[in-house]
């Protein structure tokens, strides 16, 4: 459900970006886990913007730069424990990458975008525990760039006497892809209000209107921005996905739908191809919830770097391999979830290709959970199913590539 501020929060439009690190530039010396918490949404919601001076100084962030959101301000006294932002990177000057780290916490090796100067705008969904002081760091290795955030929800405990929201892991399932008739959109998307996409999604068999799926583009014909929200609606000033001619990208949104679990689809510009996949939904918890479907915020850890040999061998994944990553046990996350929160990337590729995590030990869904491209980082946020000994696979289908990835939390079995 929608917590009961979200009427007092204006929307407005969103762009984003990243680079790697590859070595520990500093580490905490003890995990810090959140408490359980259930899911509030709200509408899209900007809470920075360095373009116009919201919520920081007008003006690009510098190399080496921490800019630091203050939620409990934003959010007008409520301190979550975790929040869910789009974040976008604008106009970035150098290759560089973007880590989101809780406030008064030593920065960790991970990165959640990566931005570049041969993209304008690059957005990635990131979750990111709270600091014991309110606030959010964004961090920025090098160059110049422009941070915008859009908030979509967040995490915490009881609110204004309800209950709260529950992850429901779901099977991944394509629902819609407008190169086959799959989902019943056969054709490109058209940019404006008259090529919108009513996406039936009930083939999910989820009673809920609050959905978590992985958005792809592909194939679009000019720079433009994807928007989902609840069909019927006019289209909403917040973008889910930002990209370019000829690019494919991907994206997790926190989706909601109408009553008749129709999906509204809307690009303002060109044309696109569009995919969406199905990784589960919210449903409304009572007073007497059990505990499953909660999640747990984690400092975020790096799992798994193939360039290192960290989690698996010091090797490129190759075409048509899996790689098995152990993503329990570590940091704080008990040997048995239901399933991981993690920011998944692909770098040093020698051509476009695209990785497909699931559960271990399951079969390999017809999905896709990161769209990298070659020569560039390229970085997604997935919400990935575990096995009950603690491992997903990694599915690379073609071409050569490292595989990063970095769990931000997970939700309780």
């Amino acid at each position: 459900m929608r917590a009961s501020r979200a009427a007092a929060f204006a929307a407005l439009m969103l762009a984003a970006g990243t680079v790697l690190p590859a070595a520990p530039t500093a580490a905490a010396a003890t995990s810090q886990v959140g408490p359980a918490s259930t899911w509030f949404s709200i509408s899209n919601y900007r809470i920075l913007d360095t373009r116009e001076g919201k919520n920081a100084p007008v003006g690009a962030v510098g190399p080496d730069s921490v800019t630091r959101l203050d939620i409990t301000k934003i959010l007008h006294g409520i301190t979550p424990n975790a929040v869910v932002m789009n974040v976008t990177a604008v106009d970035a000057t150098a290759n560089s990458f973007i880590t989101a780290f809780p406030g008064g916490r030593p920065m960790p090796t991970v990165s959640n975008l990566n931005a570049t100067p041969n993209h304008k705008v690059t957005t990635n969904r990131v979750t990111v525990q709270v600091g014991a002081d309110g606030v959010v760091n964004l961090y920025n290795h090098v160059g110049n760039v422009h941070l915008v955030a859009d908030l979509q929800g967040y995490y915490t405990d009881r609110y204004s006497g309800s209950e709260g929201n529950a992850f429901v892991v779901g099977e991944p399932t394509r629902l819609l892809d407008t190169r086959t008739t799959v989902g019943g959109h056969p054709g490109k998307l058209v940019g404006g209000p008259a090529g919108v996409i009513n996406l039936d999604v009930s083939p999910a068999q989820v009673p809920t209107d609050n959905l978590v799926v992985q958005a792809t583009v592909t194939e679009p014909t000019e720079s433009a921005h994807l928007s989902m929200y609840p069909a019927g609606q006019s289209p909403w000033s917040t973008s889910d996905l930002n990209f370019d001619p000829g690019q494919t990208v991907t994206n997790v949104s926190y989706a909601y739908t109408t009553g008749d679990h129709r999906l509204a689809l809307y690009t303002n510009s060109g044309q696109a191809h569009v995919v969406v996949d199905f990784l589960g939904s919210f449903q409304r918890r009572t007073a007497d919830s059990g505990t499953a479907g909660l999640f747990i915020p984690t400092d975020p850890a790096r799992v798994l770097d193939t360039r290192e040999g960290l989690g698996a061998p010091a090797a490129k994944a190759g075409p048509g391999s899996t790689t098995r990553v152990k993503v329990t046990g570590l940091n704080g996350v008990p040997e048995t979830v239901a399933a991981v929160v993690l920011n998944l990337t692909g770098t040093n590729a020698d051509e476009d290709g695209h990785v497909t995590a699931y559960r271990a030990g399951a079969a390999r869904p017809s999905t896709s959970s990161l769209n990298y491209t070659g020569n560039e980082d390229t970085g997604a946020m997935t919400v990935v199913p575990v096995s009950t000994d603690g491992y997903i696979e990694l599915y690379n289908p073609h071409g050569s590539v490292d595989l990063v990835a970095d769990v931000q939390g997970y939700y309780s079995s």
